[in-house]
């Protein structure tokens, strides 16, 4: 019992820092991912005096040093535009947010397991998201769970109500769907590299149901989620195909992608049931996956939402605005929700560069540190680049946990043998 309390208060911690919300009884400033962060300030300091030293990897210098100038970069636009909007100026606040924040959570996840690694996190991930996932379908249909989560944050759920939009515990709209998008990815990267799952049943089993919720429900959410269920299948395809070792394909990987594409086909034919027998789930799956439903009925892939994005394509109308934008931001100065358009239009083409070229190093900077992590970092451009159609928003905060973590590229272990893996092994030997 204690160990099940200690790890729902650790899923509560990550969910924190990945769904941060205000509490209504502190500023709204002051939300979930600023309290982890102070956290981790706390907890970088603590190992510090363990330490006797203040160490940062030169990665994440280096990353910290691209976020400071493209931060100077749209100051100086917002500067000479003369509009002072801060909301990308002060980039490398965020980012040191972020960095913080994501240690507290490195820091909570220590009290259950000393070494905390890429397979550990990609657990906790995807319990989170599991755990959002299933908190807003509570909250659809259970009115005492509506009323509680709407009295622990800030903003209730009157705008959701409104707009018929599912929310979980600080999940919504597209942030929601940029979250759960990485969270599959990252499920798929563990599905077909991590040997601990190409061993052990039970562990491919957890990953793939957990990837079929977040999948489901995550798009009724937020239709974003299915880029990453996009790439997250894209990801697996490609890995059963990918050449191992001396040019083969083990007899393990092909038995492991043999039950994946067999529970893909059950979990189908379950939502096709549920489709036809139950007027609630008929409405997550008519929202979550319109563009399907369209395309098979209208011969047309399209969503209420591309429809409004196509008229949403505003850019600069100068060169010097092309250059360095003009210093405003958002869909109430811009018209836009567009994010290729919003960089554009906030610090022009060079800031979104700048901005570009910072994520392409953070994700690709996690190849030299996890084994098998170069697929899965390009996968990570793709996802920024892909969200940037329609909101801008970025993800570096999976970039602040793997930056946290113990990595494996150096120290590869041996594969166990299957007859001696016990269901909970993954939490035994770490």
């Amino acid at each position: 019992m204690l160990k099940l309390l200690r790890r729902s208060l650790l899923i509560l911690t990550t969910s924190f820092f990945l769904f941060p919300f205000s509490f209504p009884f502190l500023p709204e400033a002051v939300n979930t991912k600023n309290i982890m962060a102070v956290f981790g300030v706390l907890a970088f300091v603590i190992d510090c005096v363990r330490r006797r030293s203040v160490s940062f990897s030169e990665p994440t210098l280096f990353a910290g040093l691209l976020a400071g100038v493209f931060s100077v970069w749209c100051l100086f636009s917002v500067t000479i535009a003369n509009t002072y909007n801060t909301v990308y100026a002060d980039y490398i606040l965020s980012f040191v947010i972020w960095l913080a924040a994501a240690y507290g959570v490195y820091a909570f996840l220590r009290l259950d397991k000393e070494k905390v690694d890429l397979e550990i996190l990609t657990r906790y991930l995807a319990l989170v998201g599991v755990f959002q996932c299933v908190t807003a379908v509570l909250i659809d249909n259970v009115p005492a769970v509506e009323r509680l989560v709407d009295h622990i944050m800030y903003q209730p759920g009157d705008f959701y109500k409104i707009n018929h939009r599912m929310y979980g515990l600080g999940a919504a709209l597209d942030p929601a769907g940029v979250r759960f998008s990485v969270i599959l990815v990252m499920i798929a990267h563990q599905f077909s590299t991590n040997p601990n799952v190409r061993r052990t049943r039970l562990f491919q089993a957890t990953d793939l149901g957990a990837f079929a919720i977040i999948v489901i429900i995550g798009s009724v959410i937020s239709r974003t989620t299915l880029v990453g269920a996009g790439l997250g299948l894209t990801y697996i395809v490609i890995s059963l195909f990918r050449m191992r070792r001396g040019g083969f394909i083990t007899t393990s990987m092909v038995k492991m992608f043999f039950w994946f594409f067999i529970v893909m086909i059950v979990i189908v034919g379950v939502s096709i049931y549920f489709y036809r027998t139950s007027d609630t789930f008929h409405g997550y799956l008519r929202f979550g996956f319109e563009a399907f439903f369209n395309w098979v009925e209208t011969g047309e892939f399209r969503t209420h939402s591309t429809d409004i994005l196509k008229s949403m394509w505003v850019w600069p109308e100068s060169v010097e605005e092309w250059l360095i934008g003009r210093g405003t931001f958002g869909v109430f100065e811009n018209n836009t929700d567009i994010g290729y358009c919003n960089f554009t239009l906030y610090c022009g083409a060079i800031g979104m560069l700048l901005f570009s070229l910072f994520f392409i190093y953070c994700h690709l900077v996690q190849s030299r540190k996890f084994r098998h992590f170069e697929i899965i970092s390009w996968m990570l451009i793709a996802l920024t680049f892909i969200v940037w159609m329609k909101i801008a928003t970025d993800i570096f905060f999976i970039d602040a946990l793997l930056f946290c973590i113990v990595g494996d590229f150096e120290d590869e272990p041996e594969e166990p043998d299957a007859s001696n893996v016990l269901p909970d092994d993954i939490w035994a030997r770490h």
